[in-house]
């Protein structure tokens, strides 16, 4: 245990006793205070919404991975109905594609598309393909982080940070053919206060 300096221990204790009047104890005090206190928890506010550990996991992905929370929470409430759909038994409610030549277990499942070109552009179609699998929630979080935030691809929508909408409006049409993607994404977060999120951290 550190011992609190001398001289930070008298000027605390004039400051709390009243025994300076020169306008300066109150900044004495928490000057000090700084110095000799661990610091404060993070206020990390709950979402009627989205489970706590949701929240949670959003953070961590952007602390470590720098990917805005709010756009996270957005994509998971997007791509799972606010965590009522994902391929059964993945705990990926991202719906986040088994890539080529990436290794880790997979479910299949039947997924809409969109044609994005040709004469069917705009036109939703099914196919049967592979979701990565994960442990649990927080892994989901973080390696949807490591994917859109370290991954070539989305290299142009990261260089849009710190503007939040614009990143997602070049991250939409390279995660998913939905045309709408990008302004779905920005409604959620809008309407939702995901915005808050953004910039926290975990204790």
């Amino acid at each position: 245990m550190s011992l609190m300096p001398n001289d930070d221990f008298v000027k605390l204790f004039q400051a709390r006793a009243g025994l300076t009047n020169d306008g300066k104890a109150g900044r004495d005090t928490l000057a000090v205070l700084d110095r000799v206190l661990p610091p404060k928890a993070p206020v990390i506010p709950d979402h009627p919404k989205i489970p706590r550990t949701h929240v949670l996991g959003a953070i961590a992905a952007e602390q470590e991975l720098g990917v805005p929370a709010s756009v996270s929470l957005a994509q998971w409430a997007l791509e799972s109905g606010w965590g009522k759909f994902m391929p059964a038994g993945s705990n990926n409610p991202f719906g986040m594609k088994a890539r080529k030549g990436e290794t880790g277990p997979t479910v299949i499942a039947r997924t809409r598309e969109v044609y994005t070109s040709g004469p069917n552009k705009g036109k939703e179609y099914y196919i049967e393909t592979a979701f990565r699998k994960f442990k649990d929630f927080g892994e989901a979080f973080i390696e949807h982080g490591r994917l859109v935030g370290t991954a070539k691809v989305y290299a142009p929508a990261r260089a849009k940070l710190p503007d939040i909408d614009a990143y997602v409006d070049v991250l939409g049409p390279i995660y998913a053919t939905d045309p709408d993607y990008a302004k779905l994404i920005k409604s959620i977060m809008r309407s939702n206060n995901l915005y808050q999120y953004n910039g926290l951290r975990l204790p």
